[in-house]
């Protein structure tokens, strides 16, 4: 019996369950939260990590734990006769960089089954641009970034995945670490078609990565805000492994891509008289040689003819810098990440800039082991200098395009010329004095902060509460002098404006995650939450006139106030949502969303609306029929389908009755503005995507292909009603928009060697926009614009020709209407602004400790209506007369080098007219300056030098990289403007396509230093 105990006894001791501990850590001594921790072969024994990535799990001495973490290698850990683990993961080298943050989440790629493009903090890190969106232009598929304008601070436009909506935003939602934040343009101040860019509030090297959600599988966990989109941007965050301190620096200078090679002064008075010569021959008038030179007393053979270049006096170049300091560190409960940088963009146009001050803060802390609380802080000022630009008659840029070269800057007496002395007509003021002499500033003050707390409930469940704000105080201030045409016409004596804009917004969100794994073969990952955010909005006007001269510029210099108000405006968004996301074996993966949002904005009857989705997606590598192969890594099509909304570009109080004050027999008194409609409701739009993930050869390439339809209909529009009604229109849900296409990524691993590498990525875009339905067909948006059903947003409606007669040297005009006149009744459909594709091309070399990054960014079938070129390719026609040309020539101004090209002779073939006092052969808003706008573009192209370990080791410091950038060096290009880069109204989709005047964009040459301790 002894004997047999000896050997029994301890079997059975060894057989007995036993409890044991365990800590499971990233390399860098971080926990990772809801680790899964599995008995292998007994998928029913195991648990999730806490807060702290601790867990306790009940085993058997000789189990072996199968240890798993979303991004990380599998690892295999044997139960000895130890009771407390530390467990250490690595990365796995496939899925390194491949998490995803998605909206209340992290994911890895690997599980997605919707369409998420991620951008990488590297890849828009020091880059010589003020907002976040200008970093991110030709870097992923189906997101469509362009600049407007290259005035310093400007808004760019972005559209995902196409233009949805046709008065309502077509903006994507901006998430900032989980808080939706203010993006639209809340300055009051006049510039044209301008706008300011919010997200140019915050600091692009802050940045650690950015996701873009682009189908309603990803999106409609945001609901009535998803249908254009969500970009998810995520800052940076200390780790506890070792205290780090960086600076980094840049500084360069920039110019304009393009210069408009115009006519000198003896080119210019010889085209006039050439313009006689021709209505001679053509028309029968006599007018004598030299007619118009002789006219207006100037000899074109004069060396000393006054040369005046006007892009040269506006135009310069100009400085750009940017200096960093950042430190991040922590210990086992304590981690942080602050930064403080200074930005400091001056325009190559006098009269322009952007400077930036900004500060963060990011902490995490651990509290208890179940409970976490973290703080987000960031605090920026900003100062923007504006002129006057872009579609405006007082524009810099305008008021250069045909500028008179017989016209100098200045008089003798020091005085600024005065255009209305001289022969260009569409000059109404001396560019040089809009640009020196008007006062035009935007300054911003942004504070965006967080506070959450995460508290471990139960293995795999967590809660997470969180307080946002996101505070914007700004002023807008403009003073026009007294020396000014446009003060001189108003007799106003000089007029300056001051108006204040205050916006405090706040978000309270609670939601529940779990995450866990049963029996090896179902993993669940779901959320459940609410949120609430509420907008206030207060707003102030002051205007005033007479100043006593152009050095007192207060408002409380000037002689009279002719405005004083202020207003102001709410609103608010309650919304409850859920996320489902289940992965069985590995295999089959299944995702549903919904929210349920109640707006301030819509109707009693219509206030709550539901977004749901759902999608599926198959990992097919994990099939056993897949195991005998090595050339497929993941091979996984998915589908999804959902609702998402649009809120947005409506005012907060569209579906109410509303009053406004007017006066009765000298009293104040109440009027009706607006009609009630209690059924407004969101504009929703359902999205249908099919897609493929495909990665090769251990993923050394990826390919990603997706097909969507999305339709947006219920849009938010102004229905026309009877007059009788005492309105003439009211919001209403009409219309309908479809946006279809395909998208293409591919990234790969080219080279790979130990001295020499080289990766590359390219992603192209194929999207069709077509308006389904309108209440009214045919409608005319502009003189240059139509809005119709079968035809894309931003639709060109133009008087159109056949060509230049070789024989005569005139337009060929086509009379759509045959009454024998040219003119408006004779426009039709010629083109539209919608690009037929889109795309980048990313690559980078690697050689020892030099890197070569070069980024092409292409647009293709897009046409842009140049309205410039009508005033700088006048052909000399008289202003005063245009019927016949008689009396005093006055052309519209200069004309620029292609004029040369123009019909001299018969049998002459060009596309140019012959020259002509007379409007013949000039119509405004005419095909005649529609051109194909497709370019392909340099836009980075960055090398660097990275110092080695061993040399700067020697100086305490930890990295050390020397690089010099450019940015937007080349652009290939048929189109004859400044930048084929433009839209002279900002963010109006409508008319979008349009350059008149429109500041061009910037070539920029940087020299760069990134230093790490």
């Amino acid at each position: 019996m002894t004997f047999l105990l000896l050997f029994v006894i301890p079997a059975w001791v060894l057989a007995q369950d036993t409890t044991i501990t365990g800590t499971i850590t990233d390399t860098a001594g971080e926990p990772l939260v809801g680790a899964t921790v599995v008995v292998a072969g007994q998928p029913e024994i195991g648990t999730s990590t806490d807060l702290n990535g601790e867990f306790t799990l009940n085993v058997e001495s000789g189990d072996v734990l199968n240890v798993t973490f979303i991004g990380y290698r599998t690892q295999e850990v044997l139960v000895d006769d130890r009771t407390d683990y530390t467990i250490v993961l690595e990365l796995d080298d496939q899925l390194l960089g491949e998490l995803v943050v998605v909206g209340y989440g992290v994911q890895a790629r690997s599980d997605l089954t919707g369409s998420i493009a991620s951008i990488s903090g590297d890849q828009i890190a020091n880059q010589p641009v003020a907002s976040i969106d200008a970093a991110m232009q030709g870097r992923a598929s189906g997101v469509f970034v362009s600049s407007p304008s290259g005035t310093p601070g400007a808004g760019m436009t972005m559209n995902i995945r196409g233009q949805t909506s046709l008065s309502a935003s077509s903006e994507p939602l901006y998430v900032i670490d989980g808080v939706p934040m203010i993006s639209e343009d809340l300055s009051g101040l006049f510039s044209g078609g301008q706008a300011t860019n919010s997200l140019a509030d915050l600091n692009p090297n802050d940045i650690e990565s950015i996701e873009i959600l682009k189908d309603a599988s990803a999106t409609a966990i945001y609901g009535s805000r998803g249908a254009n989109g969500v970009v998810v941007i995520t800052t940076k965050r200390g780790r506890s492994d070792v205290a780090t301190f960086g600076f980094n620096m840049y500084t360069g200078f920039q110019d304009i891509t393009n210069k408009i090679d115009m006519h000198n002064s003896q080119e210019f008075l010889e085209l006039m008289n050439d313009a006689a010569r021709q209505d001679n021959r053509d028309i029968g008038t006599n007018y004598p040689e030299a007619y118009v030179s002789d006219f207006w007393g100037f000899d074109p053979s004069d060396p000393d003819l006054q040369n005046t270049r006007w892009y040269d006096e506006i135009f310069s170049t100009a400085p750009i810098s940017n200096y960093e300091l950042t430190a991040s560190g922590g210990t086992d409960n304590t981690r942080y990440f602050t930064s403080f940088s200074y930005f400091d963009q001056e325009g190559v146009q006098e009269g322009t800039g952007f400077e930036r001050i900004s500060g963060r803060v990011n902490m995490d802390a651990t509290a208890t082991d179940w409970l976490d609380f973290g703080v987000n802080l960031t605090l920026n000022r900003t100062i923007q200098d504006r002129s006057i630009n872009d579609n405006s008659l007082y524009g810099v840029v305008i008021n250069s395009l045909a500028g008179d070269p017989l016209m100098p800057v200045y008089e003798e007496d020091g005085s600024y010329a005065d255009p209305f002395n001289y022969f260009g007509w569409w000059m109404l003021d001396n560019p040089v004095l809009i640009a020196n002499e008007y006062q035009r500033y935007t300054r911003t003050v942004r504070g965006l902060g967080t506070v959450f707390g995460e508290a471990g409930l139960a293995d795999g469940l967590s809660l997470r509460t969180s307080l946002s704000i996101d505070y914007t105080n700004l002023d807008d201030e403009a003073y026009t002098p007294i020396i000014s045409r446009e003060s001189q016409n108003a007799q106003a004596n000089g007029f300056g404006t001051f108006g204040t804009t205050q916006d405090f917004t706040w978000l309270i969100e609670n939601y529940l995650s779990y995450i866990n794994t049963f029996a090896d073969q179902h993993s669940v990952n779901a959320v459940l939450g609410t949120s609430f955010q509420a907008s206030n909005r207060s707003f102030s006007d002051i205007e005033a006139q007479g100043f006593p001269n152009d050095q007192f510029i207060k408002l409380s210099a000037a002689s009279q106030v002719t405005v004083g108000e202020s207003s102001g405006t709410s609103w608010g968004l309650a919304s409850y949502f859920f996320r489902g996301n289940y992965v069985y074996d590995n295999r089959y993966l299944f995702t549903a969303t919904g929210r349920l949002d109640g707006s301030s904005r819509f109707g009693e009857d219509f206030r709550y609306g539901f977004f749901p989705s759902g999608s599926v997606a198959w990992r097919m590598t994990n099939e056993s029929f897949m195991q005998n192969q090595d050339i497929f890594s993941e091979l996984k099509p998915r589908v999804s389908y959902g609702i998402t909304g649009n809120q947005e570009g409506i005012g907060n109080f569209a579906s109410r009755g509303l009053f406004g004050v007017s006066d009765y027999r000298a009293a104040s008194t109440l009027v009706p503005s607006q009609l009630i409609n209690r059924e407004l409701t969101w504009e929703s739009t359902r999205q249908l995507d099919v897609g493929l993930d495909v990665g090769l050869f251990d993923d050394r390439v990826t390919l990603s292909a997706d097909y969507f339809i999305k339709t947006t209909d219920d849009l938010l529009l102004s229905r026309l009603i009877p007059g009788i009604s005492g309105f003439s229109s009211v919001t209403d849900n009409i219309g309908k928009v479809e946006n279809k296409g395909f998208e293409f990524d591919a990234r790969g691993s080219i080279l790979s060697g130990t001295e020499f590498s080289w990766s590359s990525s390219f992603n192209i875009s194929f999207i069709r926009n077509t308006v389904l339905e309108l209440e009214v067909n045919d409608q005319i948006i502009s003189d240059s614009h139509i809005l119709s059903e079968g035809q894309p947003i931003a639709t060109f409606h133009l008087i159109h020709h056949e060509g230049v007669d070789p024989e005569t040297g005139n337009m060929r005009w086509i009379d759509l209407n045959d009454d024998g006149i040219i003119d408006s009744g004779d426009r039709q459909t010629v083109g539209n602004a919608q690009p037929d594709f889109y795309g980048g091309w990313n690559n980078t070399f690697v050689y020892r400790g030099f890197d070569l990054n070069i980024l092409f960014q292409f647009t293709y079938g897009n046409d842009i209506f140049n309205h410039s070129r009508a005033s700088y390719e006048n052909l000399g026609f008289n202003r005063l007369n245009p019927t016949t040309g008689a009396g005093f020539p006055l052309p519209d101004g200069n004309n620029h080098r292609l004029a040369d090209d123009r019909w001299m002779e018969p049998g002459d073939v060009t596309d140019i007219p012959r020259a002509s006092l007379t409007n013949t052969n000039w119509r405004e808003y005419s095909s005649r300056w529609l051109e194909d706008g497709s370019y392909l573009r340099l836009k980075t192209l960055t090398l660097g030098y990275n110092f080695s370990p061993d040399f700067i080791d020697r100086f305490g410091m930890r990295n050390l990289r020397l690089y010099m950038q450019g940015q937007n060096l080349l652009t290939f290009t048929s189109y004859t403007g400044l930048d084929p880069e433009v839209n002279q109204n900002a963010r109006n989709p409508l008319v979008a396509g349009s350059d008149f005047g429109t500041h061009p964009q910037l070539r920029t040459i940087s020299f760069g230093i990134n230093m790490e301790f």
